[in-house]
């Protein structure tokens, strides 16, 4: 279900390490070659894990007798004990100290490549919204809308600075800057936070159907 889906696509969407790649990215030569290129493949790795895990969870369970989806409650409750323990490990870890802004030189394409696809792998939060958008059984164009929508709310923290760079290039690097300041302050309890709430939601929401 599509509305089901949203919250977590936003929290997956809070990714400051995506923030500060893309940023680095602007600073570069060729910022934007560098940060489209970036954006192009993290979409298409998001892209292609959305159709593919809603296409296969949508296609499962599925009683053709009944207008309601089935798709098995203990998919909820593995994906929120996931998300708590993912949570949980980032608490136990040390906070990373912050690295200097990379001098004025010129990225390799393969690095960018390797950055995206790296940075636009699937977190515990994205998997959890297409499995409540395969709750649905969105099929055919429904299914093309609802996956499209939930990449472009998950790449969020990268397309915005990248537009925003366009329009103005001044002002957007000072933003940046300014959000990752605060980032590095507030962005861990943030995160974590989501996670407690996305991870205790899906638990419960698996325990309660199970019973």
């Amino acid at each position: 279900m599509l509305w089901e889906a949203i919250p977590s696509a936003l929290a997956a969407a809070f990714a400051p390490s995506t923030l500060l790649t893309v940023a680095g990215l602007l600073g570069l030569a060729r910022p934007l070659r560098n940060a489209t290129v970036f954006l192009i493949t993290a979409a298409a790795v998001t892209l292609t894990v959305g159709f593919v895990v809603v296409g296969v969870l949508a296609g499962t369970g599925i009683d053709d007798s009944s207008k309601h989806p089935t798709v098995p409650p203990t998919i909820d409750l593995v994906i929120g004990l996931v998300i708590l323990a993912f949570g949980a490990y980032v608490a136990r870890r040390p906070p990373h100290a912050p690295k200097k802004k990379p001098e004025q030189r010129e990225m390799r394409l393969l690095v960018v490549v390797g950055l995206g696809l790296l940075l636009g792998s699937p977190s515990p939060m994205y998997l959890a919204s297409l499995h409540a958008l395969a709750k649905g059984n969105p099929s055919g164009v429904a299914m093309v809308f609802s996956v499209i929508l939930l990449a472009a709310i998950v790449l969020s923290m990268a397309e915005l600075p990248i537009l925003y760079y366009v329009f103005a290039p001044e002002r957007a690097a000072a933003a940046l800057k300014s959000a990752n300041e605060w980032l590095a302050r507030n962005g861990r309890v943030i995160g974590l936070s989501a996670a407690g709430v996305v991870g205790t939601y899906f638990v419960v929401s698996g325990i309660v159907e199970l019973v």
